[in-house]
């Protein structure tokens, strides 16, 4: 795919899908008009609102000849609300923002300037805060891994949510398409294909507020589980034995909720440990030992340094152990 260079000015395309959710889209459609680069598109897609979301649209946006909508009279699925949002668009850069997310002002503004800087990138990434909605504690920044390629994605979606990327249109190509016969992680399906188009950069600041509340969400526990099986069923073929061993212990993971939850983490990690015990424990404690020092980032950045030390050869291939060494990255 040929490279040109960004534009100092570029049109940015947002697609916004959004359903039954009035009293957020507000604040996620003032995020967007309050961004510093003002060269923008909004496209919000309404996925058969039982009340049109074009009265909160016209009420936050004012007439701003920017914003249009898009509207399914039936639900089709935010994979497809998202589809026709780009089939909308016309920017040379496309980010996506959910109903219920938020964006600081500078956020595409960062991101141009880091596509400029690197024109060979496709797709581009940030940190991002995490508010829990409802509870005392300030916004917690989580600090994700800063470098990775299309052999990290086949483990876990490093990239993140739709929220947080930016993508190059004329990289990307005919790879821009979301597979709609996910029912869930079809982001980590779509980013995973784009990375193997072009590298892809991360903005090493949180720019995206990602909101944890209890209305209902685009996928849930057993959507999440059927999207892991049907990635792990198309991406395969490129895993290795312990990556493919991770996704099955993960996926055991993904079943029921508060004790039965734990249980099933446990059993995905026993049943996993003879094939990726490295990645499957460092994850785990990692993960415990974030939530301890507010860091829920680091068990990305400890998982991407282990799979980088093993894309390297870095590690004793009898004991499938790293190497000596910790990476800065972590």
């Amino acid at each position: 795919m040929s490279r040109s260079p960004v534009p100092a000015t570029p049109l940015v395309s947002v697609v916004m899908p959004t359903r039954n959710r009035p009293r957020r889209l507000s604040g996620a459609l003032a995020s967007v008009l309050s961004q510093t680069h003002r060269d923008i598109e909004l496209v919000v897609v309404d996925d058969g609102s039982e009340t049109p979301a074009e009265g909160v649209v016209d009420m936050v946006a004012r007439g701003d000849p920017r914003v249009r909508v898009a509207r399914h009279l039936t639900s089709k699925g935010a994979a497809t609300a998202r589809n026709t949002g780009i089939a909308l668009s016309t920017g040379e850069l496309i980010s996506f923002l959910d109903d219920d997310d938020r964006w600081k002002p500078t956020k595409l503004a960062r991101q141009i300037e880091y596509l400029r800087a690197h024109p060979e990138v496709g797709i581009v990434t940030c940190d991002h805060e995490v508010m829990i909605e409802g509870g005392n504690r300030r916004p917690v920044a989580f600090r994700g891994a800063h470098h990775f390629d299309h052999e990290h994605l086949l483990w876990v979606n490093f990239a993140g949510s739709f929220s947080f990327v930016m993508a190059r249109r004329d990289l990307l190509g005919d790879e821009l398409v979301v597979d709609e016969s996910f029912s869930s992680v079809e982001d980590w399906d779509l980013w995973l294909r784009c990375a193997r188009r072009a590298p892809i950069g991360v903005v090493r600041e949180p720019l995206t507020v990602y909101v944890k509340h209890r209305e209902s969400r685009l996928s849930d526990v057993e959507s999440n589980r059927r999207g892991l099986e049907a990635f792990g069923r198309k991406h395969a073929h490129g895993m290795s034995g312990a990556c493919l061993a991770f996704h099955r212990a993960h996926r055991k993971m993904e079943r029921g909720s508060g004790w039965g939850k734990r249980r099933h983490t446990a059993e995905g990690l026993v049943s996993g440990f003879t094939r990726a015990p490295v990645p499957l424990v460092a994850e785990q404690c990692a993960r415990q030992l974030g939530r301890l020092r507010g860091d829920p980032g680091l068990s990305h950045r400890v998982l991407a340094a282990l799979i980088s030390r093993e894309q390297a050869s870095t590690y004793d291939p009898r004991l499938r152990v790293p190497a000596p060494g910790v990476s800065d990255d972590i």
